[in-house]
């Protein structure tokens, strides 16, 4: 990361998948309630999260492991351009 660690980086550090497994095993209305609340938590102080950088975090990702271009566009939503850019830059 060079020093440059910004509120994506924080987020996805604190991120406990452990409790988020648990939370997954609960029905659907359960799940939502707990998982809005532990987000509230997490994001509690930090100033307002980049839009797009994180979509494209996980599609730089997704593109490393071999996704073809459907599913990444239909896993992350960016556009076709942001996608041609990332593969582009490889």
């Amino acid at each position: 990361m060079g020093g440059n660690i910004n509120n994506f980086d924080i987020l996805k550090d604190c991120l406990d998948l452990e409790l988020i497994r648990e939370l997954a095993k609960l029905n659907d209305d359960a799940f939502r309630i707990n998982l809005s609340c532990y987000l509230c938590d997490l994001l509690g102080g930090l100033a307002p999260l980049p839009t797009k950088s994180h979509k494209i975090i996980l599609a730089k990702e997704l593109l490393k492991n071999g996704l073809d271009k459907k599913r990444i566009l239909e896993l992350t939503k960016i556009s076709n351009s942001t996608f041609k850019r990332l593969k582009n830059a490889r």
